[in-house]
Formats: structure tokens, C-alpha cells, sequence
């Protein structure tokens, strides 16, 4: 599809990795779609369609009929004003959240109060009902309004299993306050399950309002980014426009008169304010410091700097790695799974166990439908990746997509080229003489970053188009010992692919037109921020301050987020295959021992809560 574009849409309705693949399988579908990544972190859909064929509208309809939502902007701001729109819902979401788990904890204290901690007294079942009755049916609203839109369009999710197990509950302990002579006239006792109906939904609740809060740090680069446009200065390119003290600049442009200092920290990660006098470069968002300059714009709004980041960190943080399409494979067969076994255990403790094999197989079949909730799976690996994606962005490394940030982990070999990457450029206007493209002005921080990639045990190759002597003297000063110099502009990719032949896993870092075949070749590619739009094309990853220390801390974000990933995902199997056999009552023939649905949802919750606060880490 030639005329193919990309657009991230944000998703209402969303709970768990059984939502996402709904989503994701609904839009995929569609005539026109090209491919589609749904996150649970940001509530996003990554949609690449052909807008000739399908229209954004007819894509919000399909989500609808599938019992979502999507919201849909238009025009040239289109993303922001989406991003806008989806913040306030979340924002209005979030307090609807704990207005109901407030009044959930506190209704459901007073079902567990009385119900346990007080002796028998008339009407005390009718009490009870009368207290679990708006915890089920409204603060749980939520669950129940969404298990059935998704009923009636055929699917299933973590809101399928928690109004099952409320409900189930619920209408249990109905059945016995209104008919106990259906179990006294066989010798049993009518039990009330009221607390335990009334605690799964605060527990859930306060899990939800947690994970939600969490959720929103992990998306903080995107909002902090987008913080930083500029909202009342409207500018044409060519206008000219004075930057006063302490202003934000409104505009990629040239200073044209005047000097100040001005911290670009917001695009390139380093604290320390550059001096602009005319000439130079400035960039819409920064911070102008003490003095006045005047400036000439030439890019404006969604043309600049700032906005092509936030479009590049917001595509990467839609973007999905390919164990993600794995757990989504999983969620998509999990809760059919889940509600499987859940019957089985039922008919088992009926079959199996004493005479009281229906109440205890009821109460066993609810634990297995809450404690299996499938959030802490689908919050995985998207989070993860949109943390660690948003740390990299706060120090100037722009991550293309989830794969370009797994891959640099695998890197064992970085070939860099020198001029512009391990060497300074020339300054704008500075005519090279013939007593200088014989003195090659190494950046201040490459030996430093060639240092740091030797010591965590990789190779390092330069690459050069200069004769050896000047190729192997700049090789010298930073500490590499691999030098291939004399290299032609259209050659430099042949020798990346003869160290790929010899099993390497290779990095190209580089900044130039001729450098775009060997960006491209590579495994990991990337490109200095200072360098040409072409290699910035090519490359997956792009260094804005085009400093070389950024290079390892690309790779160690790469090994952190991994492991991270890899934490999450073993806690989310593990927690489930661990605990459903329990919930179902597999060591009670042992040791008596039959798992409480209340406690079931506080492991549920607290699972989920676990897996995004671990994820945070990467923020730090």
C-alpha cells in the first residue's frame, strides 16, 4: 500500500491482554489496514491503514462493535488533540475509579464486620444483602457493562472472569437467604458469601486504581515532550521573532542577531546550556536563558524538531516486540481457558468431594476465575518497553520502534565511521584551508564512550574513507584498535556485511548520505543527530545531542529493559500456573487447605501492581 499512513489512536475500554488482542484483531481485519499494534501500557492503537480505502471513523466504528472505544481526531494536530482528549478521560476515569474503590473498601468492611465478626441476629442476611447489593451492581458496573458487550459480540476478557465470579457469588448467597430449605432438608448449612462478592470488587478496585496511576508514569516522556510546545506564538517560516529571558522558542530557526545561552537539555539529555550567536541553530521548545536574541523561523509546528520526537517516541512506544505478539497469542485463548477449567473444577469438587461439594466447588470455581485475571500478562512487556523507551527519549536517544530497543542487547560488534561521529564537523561557515576535512578534532567524549563499549566486552571497528596514517592517528586517540580506512562512500556497507558473515551481530553508527547502505544493512542502526535526514532515515535509533556516550547507554537501557521484560513475563506465568491449581483445590486432599476468593483477588490485583511498579524501575 503505497499510500499508507500512521496514526496512533487512543483506546477506551481496554483492561487486559484478552482486551488488547480483541482490539488488535478487530482493526487488523479491516479492508484497508495495513497492520495494527495495540498497548495495554498506553491505551494506544498503532494503526497503518490507507486512508483512500478505510477512514479513521469507519476504524472507531469497527472498535465500537467490538465493545470499545476509540478516539479519533482530525487535521494537523490531530495527535495532540487526541492525546489531549484521551488525558482527560483518563484523568475523569481515574477519579470515577476511586470514587468507587472508596466506597467499595468501605461497604465491604462493613459486609466483612458484621458478617463475621458479629453473632447471629434477625435480618442479618438481609443486611448484608442490602450492603453487598451497590458494591456488586455499581461500583462493579464497570466489569458487568463490559463482560457483556463483549458476550454479545462473541469474546472474552479479564472483565468476563471478574463479573463471573462477583455475580456467581452474589446470587448464590441470594439463593440461600431466600430458599435455605433447600439445603437444611439435606442436612447442610445455608452459608452467605456476601464478603467475599463485595471484596474481590474492592480488592480489584484498588489494584485498578494503582495500576492506572502506575500506568500514567510510564507514559510521563510523551506528556513532558508534548508540555514543551509552544501554545500562543503562531509563526509562518521566514517570520522573524525576538526571544526574550526565561521564553521557550517558538520555532526551528537561525539566530539572526544577539547571543544568549540556551538549554536544550529537552532534546539532547545534557544539563549544560549552549552559547547561540547568529548563525546558529535553535530549536522549538528549548529554554532561552539570560539574554535577547532574535531569531528566523524555519520550521513550525508539525514540522519541527519537538514534534517529529514526539511523533518518533510515540510511534516506538506503540510499537510491539515480537515476544508481545507471542503473550498476545496466549491472552487470546487464556480467559476461554480459565473459564474451561473453572467449570471442571466445579464438576470435580461435586463429584469428588463430601456432601458439601457444591457450596465448596462453587467457592473454588469463583478463586480460579479471579485469581487467573490476565492484567499482570498484558502489562508485561508494553510497559517495560514504554518506560524504557521514555527514559531514552529524556536523554536524546530516539528508540524507532519496540525491536530497535530488544536488538541493541545482541550487539557484539559497533563499527562507527569517523568524520561527524567520533570527529567534530566543521563549523557553519568555517571554509576548510589547507593547514586544516590534516587535523581531525576529536569529540571530547569518544574515547570515553569507546572506553565504556570495550569494557563491557565488545569490539569496536572505525571506519574510515581517509588514508590510513589519518584514519589510524584519529583511531589512536579514542582507543580503537580495528581500523578500516580508504573505504569508499559506496563500499562502507560491504564490510558490514562481511562481519555479519562471521557471525556477528553488528552496530553501525554513522552520519552521512554515504553511510545510509551500511545503516541500513546493519543490525542496529544509528544515527547522529547532527547528521543528514537520510541517515536519519535509515537508522533505528538516532542520537539528538550526537554524543557517543549515548551509545552504551543505549546498550545498557537495551540489557535492562530486557531483563525487566523477562522478570515480568516468568512473574505473570508463573503466578498463574502456580495459582490456579491452588484456587482450584489441589491441596486440600493434602492439607485441607482451600484458597479464599477475597484472597484470590487481592493476589490478582496486587500481581498486576507488581509487574508495572517493576517497570518503573526504568524510569530511574
Amino acid at each position: 500500500m503505497t499510500n499508507t499512513v500512521r496514526k496512533n489512536f487512543p483506546v477506551q475500554g481496554m483492561g487486559c491482554a484478552a482486551c488488547v488482542a480483541r482490539v488488535q484483531g478487530t482493526i487488523k481485519i479491516l479492508g484497508g489496514v495495513q497492520d495494527c499494534n495495540v498497548s495495554l501500557a498506553s491505551n494506544m492503537a498503532q494503526v497503518d491503514y490507507d486512508p483512500k480505502t478505510i477512514t479513521a471513523a469507519e476504524i472507531k466504528k469497527a472498535v465500537q462493535d467490538a465493545g470499545y472505544d476509540l478516539i479519533v481526531a482530525e487535521g494537523d494536530d490531530a495527535d495532540d488533540e487526541a492525546d489531549s482528549e484521551a488525558e482527560r478521560l483518563q484523568e475523569d476515569y481515574l477519579r470515577s475509579l476511586k470514587k468507587d474503590m472508596w466506597l467499595a473498601v468501605v461497604l465491604a468492611l462493613l459486609v466483612m464486620l458484621l458478617g463475621m465478626g458479629f453473632k447471629e441476629f434477625p435480618g442479618k442476611g438481609y443486611v448484608l444483602w442490602i450492603l453487598a447489593t451497590p458494591v456488586v451492581f455499581w461500583c462493579g458496573r464497570r466489569f458487568i457493562s463490559t463482560a457483556w458487550k463483549q458476550f454479545r459480540h462473541g469474546s472474552t476478557s479479564m472483565d468476563t472472569l471478574v463479573s463471573l465470579s462477583i455475580l456467581i457469588s452474589y446470587f448464590f448467597s441470594v439463593f440461600n437467604l431466600l430458599f435455605p430449605s433447600v439445603w437444611t432438608s439435606r442436612g447442610l448449612e445455608p452459608h452467605l458469601y456476601f464478603e467475599s462478592s463485595t471484596m474481590i470488587v474492592a480488592f480489584i478496585l484498588i489494584g485498578r486504581v494503582l495500576e492506572e496511576k502506575a500506568k500514567h508514569g510510564t507514559n510521563a516522556a510523551i506528556r513532558g515532550l508534548a508540555g514543551l510546545q509552544p501554545k500562543t506564538v503562531h509563526l509562518n517560516p521566514g517570520d522573524t521573532y525576538t526571544v526574550n529571558p526565561g521564553e521557550r522558542i517558538p520555532a526551528d530557526g537561525t539566530v539572526v542577531s544577539g547571543e544568549s545561552f540556551v538549554d536544550e537539555s529537552m532534546l539532547t539529555g545534557e544539563p549544560v546550556a549552549n552559547l547561540k550567536t547568529a548563525g546558529a541553530r535553535v530549536y522549538t521548545g528549548t529554554m532561552n536563558q539570560r539574554g535577547t536574541f532574535v531569531m528566523r523561523a524555519e520550521k513550525v509546528g508539525k514540522d519541527t524538531m519537538l514534534s517529529s520526537i514526539i511523533r518518533m517516541v510515540r510511534d516506538a512506544q506503540g510499537s510491539k516486540a515480537k515476544v508481545q505478539q507471542i503473550v498476545d497469542k496466549v491472552a487470546s485463548v487464556f480467559v476461554p481457558v480459565i473459564i474451561g477449567i473453572s467449570l471442571i473444577t466445579l464438576l470435580c469438587w461435586i463429584f469428588l468431594a463430601p456432601s458439601d461439594g457444591v457450596t465448596m466447588g462453587l467457592l473454588a470455581m469463583v478463586t480460579v476465575l479471579v485469581i487467573a485475571c490476565p492484567c499482570s500478562l498484558g502489562l508485561a512487556t508494553p510497559t517495560a518497553l514504554t518506560a524504557g523507551i521514555g527514559n531514552c527519549a529524556r536523554k536524546g536517544i530516539l528508540i524507532k520502534d519496540a525491536d530497535s530497543l530488544q536488538v541493541a542487547k545482541d550487539i557484539d560488534t559497533f563499527v562507527f565511521d569517523k568524520t561527524g561521529t567520533i570527529t567534530k564537523e566543521l563549523a557553519p561557515g568555517v571554509v576548510p584551508t589547507s593547514e586544516m576535512d590534516f587535523v581531525d578534532e576529536v569529540k571530547e567524549t569518544s574515547a570515553e564512550a569507546v572506553s565504556e563499549l570495550r569494557g563491557m566486552g565488545l569490539d569496536v571497528f572505525m571506519l574510515s574513507g581517509d588514508n590510513s596514517e589519518r584514519a589510524s592517528a584519529v583511531a589512536s586517540k579514542v582507543g580503537i584498535s580495528n581500523v578500516i580506512s580508504g573505504v569508499l562512500p559506496d563500499r562502507k556497507h560491504e564490510h558490514v556485511r562481511m562481519l555479519q558473515e562471521k557471525g556477528h551481530k553488528v552496530a553501525m553508527i554513522g552520519d552521512g548520505i554515504n553511510d545510509s547502505p551500511a545503516l541500513a544493512l546493519a543490525d542496529l542502526s544509528v544515527a547522529m543527530g547532527n547528521g543528514t535526514d537520510i541517515a536519519m532515515y535509515s537508522a533505528m535509533v538516532t542520537i539528538v545531542n550526537s554524543d557517543l556516550k549515548s551509545v552504551p547507554q543505549l546498550v545498557k537501557m537495551s540489557r535492562k529493559t530486557s531483563r525487566i521484560i523477562k522478570e515480568n513475563l516468568f512473574w505473570a506465568f508463573f503466578y498463574n500456573i502456580l495459582a490456579v491449581p491452588i484456587a482450584a483445590g489441589v491441596l486440600y486432599p493434602v492439607n485441607g487447605f482451600l484458597l479464599n476468593p477475597m484472597i484470590a483477588a487481592a493476589c490478582m490485583a496486587l500481581s498486576s501492581v507488581c509487574v508495572v511498579t517493576n517497570s518503573l524501575r526504568l524510569r530511574r
